[in-house]
């Protein structure tokens, strides 16, 4: 029985230095291959992060969680556009960034927190590479603009951010596209091109005849009670000086406010930019000096009659105000009202299109604008109130 047991004793002794043996390192992964393997052919695992503002980690999460995805769309972009495609669309690279969760049909949270005050989200995407080829060709071809192109002695404008900030140069970006489509030659200044006399300067080489500096700021309002959407609004001022002198020409101010669905309210940011860089446009284009008529811009005076299908009476005043503060609009007078319908006559130097245009954009926050078309000097519309804002017994149909 000794010996049986003298016996086990060194097995045992051998089974525990087995178990006690540091199991041998893994080899490395191969060089390139990702730290992570995404559970979907085609996902891509990226991170996002977000400051926490105000102690808002709910804000920081969905900003974190915007920031994820489009980090995954750039990474689709890169790998299905080469380099030179990518410097030659950088516009339209831009405006799928700012939509990018629209191509981000399908993701699932890994892990998100908050530590330190930022707030981390890694999630697994897919990404929509088909919708995303389709929006990079559409953009490779030659899209017509809202408004028809500038012509050579159109006036011009260089539009420069004064300050850096979230956003600005989005903002920079689809205010020059809204210039343009008022018939305006506007480019979009350089990082170096932010003070007065640099702009004023770099204004005149262009042959432009004013420069823009422009300042922005997206202002998160919160849930509005009883509709499910979240209010946005942003404001910008801009500061407009003569080329080359640098002297301060006029100074300019606006303020947008829009109402998104809950769900989608990270897109809020980027559709009242949108709104709002319209808005400026119109009131930029009158302290251009004339020079002759352009394309967007005409030198005289003409009518247009708005041709409005409304439901509430209160939506009327409204939209005749919304009219008039369109910069290009030097009056608005509500002519006829019918049942259902009311009759505005505009007096503006822009053309119909181009008074559409700012008018879809511009409209005052009481309201809404659907189906704007233009026919001839007429502009056809439906407006109606907003839900939010409509009166007892009124609403949005």
């Amino acid at each position: 029985m000794k010996r049986a047991l003298a016996f086990a004793a060194p097995l045992l002794l051998s089974a525990t230095a087995f178990a006690q043996a540091p199991a041998p390192p893994a080899p490395p992964p191969p060089p390139g291959a990702p730290a992570d393997v995404p559970s979907t052919p085609g996902a891509r695992i990226v991170t996002g992060q977000a400051p926490v503002v105000g102690g808002n980690a709910a804000g920081a999460r969905e900003r974190a969680l915007d920031d994820a995805l489009k980090q995954a769309v750039n990474q689709a972009v890169a790998a299905i556009v080469d380099p030179a495609t990518r410097a030659a669309q950088a516009k339209t690279l831009k405006a799928i960034e700012a939509k990018a969760r629209s191509f981000v049909p399908r993701y699932r949270t890994l892990e998100d927190g908050e530590a330190n005050g930022v707030y981390t989200v890694r999630v697994e995407a897919e990404v929509d590479e088909i919708a995303l080829r389709r929006r990079i060709e559409k953009g490779t071809s030659a899209a017509p603009s809202i408004g028809p192109p500038a012509k050579a002695g159109a006036p011009g404008m260089l539009v420069a951010a004064a300050e850096k900030g979230e956003g600005t140069a989005a903002f920079v970006s689809g205010l020059v596209s809204a210039l343009a489509s008022a018939g305006v030659r506007a480019r979009a200044g350089d990082p170096g091109e932010t003070t007065p006399a640099a702009a004023a300067q770099a204004a005149a080489r262009a042959s432009l005849e004013q420069a823009a500096l422009v300042t922005s700021e997206i202002v998160p309002e919160g849930m509005v009670r009883g509709t499910g959407r979240v209010a946005i609004s942003c404001r910008a001022n801009v500061r407009l000086v003569a080329a080359p002198a640098g002297s301060t020409v006029a100074e300019r101010a606006a303020t947008v406010r829009v109402f998104v669905d809950s769900e989608k309210a990270a897109d809020g940011p980027a559709q009242c930019r949108t709104q709002l860089g319209s808005d400026l446009a119109g009131r930029l284009v009158g302290v251009l000096p004339s020079s002759g008529s352009s394309a967007g811009v005409q030198g005289d005076l003409h009518a247009v009659i708005v041709d409005a299908d409304v439901v509430e009476p209160a939506a009327i005043p409204e939209l005749v105000k919304s009219l008039r503060g369109i910069g290009t609009v030097s009056a608005a007078e509500l002519t006829r009202v019918a049942a259902g319908r009311a009759e505005i006559r505009v007096r503006t130097r822009a053309a119909p299109a181009a008074v559409a245009a700012a008018l879809s954009r511009v409209a005052g926050g009481m309201i809404t604008l659907s189906d704007v078309q233009t026919s001839g000097d007429t502009i056809h519309a439906r407006v109606r109130l907003r839900a939010a804002a409509g009166t007892p017994g009124g609403g949005t149909p």
